[in-house]
């Protein structure tokens, strides 16, 4: 347990250590870098208690701890996150919860009594033996999402991929983004120590929240000397364009299984009002649309209502959307301010009521 300070404040995080119990229940309601972080450490002789997967009432009659794993990219995420921790105290008030995940350093947001705050947990270079460790709840904007969902489906892509972890945090400052000040140490692997991890798994997605241009250049060495196919996820378009020519050569061999890059908007006013590179955001769209011939499917993140101003801006139609990408997701612009009552309403405008 310790004091810590960053740019929404001073507040205090619990480490994974600092948690004595003989079994945990853990669920994760933020993205796949969240969910893998504590996956790895869950995989490792690290881990100091029994990990329990699924919600079973019998189980959690000896469970002593519950640890949700928030996100905090939108204020919809926060409120979803709180009332999953809600719900858990209601039925459990005798058990202690914690939560980790990105909005566990979001200093500015109130967190009910019952709830501490856990650091990030993580273990680089584990090899994840079971996925699931964590019960790893369904998207909250379509809970509905079947198990046999095909992988395009709403909230589906990369669900049941293998998560190869290969670094976290970013160096960007995107106006909108958090990143930098919640996800912990900011660390890089090396790609070629992790080959026997690759080879050893199927499906395997590169997991961290901005690859380097060097990571994404040794996958692609190390997938076409292998021949074994791979996806990326998260990589930002000024890094595609730099590897595009590794990219679109892995992509002719057919081994570049989908390629997500979040390019949040194709508007340049937007873009520039994000800080976000606009010449190189609008080149990658021309590069997807190759990966795309050459038979990668490709994938990115669009922000809707963005506001500049007080004016919001139209959001990005539907139909092009369709026409360039094969899988696309969007947040509703959160301006960063916290307010429960709001997050509610917003809630319920853009997703419904909460139900689960």
């Amino acid at each position: 347990m310790r004091e810590v300070t960053n740019r929404f404040g001073t507040g205090t995080l619990y480490d994974i250590e600092d948690i004595i119990a003989l079994d945990v229940y853990a669920v994760c309601t933020a993205c796949m870098s969240v969910w893998s972080d504590f996956l790895s450490f869950a995989s490792s002789d690290e881990c100091h208690f029994n990990v329990q997967s699924k919600y079973e009432e019998s189980w959690l009659h000896r469970t002593e701890v519950i640890i949700v794993l928030g996100c905090q990219v939108t204020d919809l995420a926060i409120y979803n996150d709180l009332r999953t921790a809600e719900e858990l105290h209601k039925k459990h008030p005798e058990l202690s919860i914690y939560m980790g995940g990105c909005l566990a350093h979001r200093f500015d947001i109130t967190l009910p009594d019952y709830i501490r705050r856990l650091d990030v947990t993580r273990e680089k270079y584990q090899n994840i033996t079971d996925k699931n460790l964590i019960d790893y709840r369904k998207p909250f904007w379509n809970e509905s999402l079947a198990d046999d969902a095909d992988e395009f489906e709403t909230g589906n892509l990369f669900r049941y991929s293998y998560p190869l972890k290969i670094g976290a945090g970013c160096h960007g400052k995107c106006k909108y983004c958090t990143i930098r000040d919640t996800r912990g140490e900011s660390y890089e692997t090396d790609a070629y120590l992790q080959v026997g991890e690759f080879l050893a798994n199927d499906d395997v997605v590169l997991i961290s929240d901005s690859p380097s241009m060097k990571q994404i250049q040794d996958w692609c060495h190390i997938s076409a000397r292998y021949h074994k196919p791979i996806s990326m996820r998260n990589v930002e378009p000024q890094i595609a364009v730099a590897c595009s020519k590794e990219l679109l050569d892995l992509a002719d061999k057919g081994l570049l299984k989908v390629f997500h890059c979040p390019i949040q908007s194709n508007d340049p006013e937007v873009l520039r009002a994000m800080n976000r590179n606009v010449d190189l955001t609008l080149s990658y769209i021309d590069i997807a649309q190759e990966l795309r011939k050459r038979g990668t499917k490709v994938a990115t993140n669009i922000i809707i209502d963005y506001v500049i101003d007080g004016k919001t801006f139209h959001n990005m139609p539907e139909e092009w959307l369709n026409e360039h990408f094969d899988y696309w997701s969007w947040n509703p612009y959160f301006d960063g301010n916290w307010d429960y009552e709001k997050a509610k309403e917003r809630f319920e405008k853009y997703i419904g009521e909460w139900s689960r």
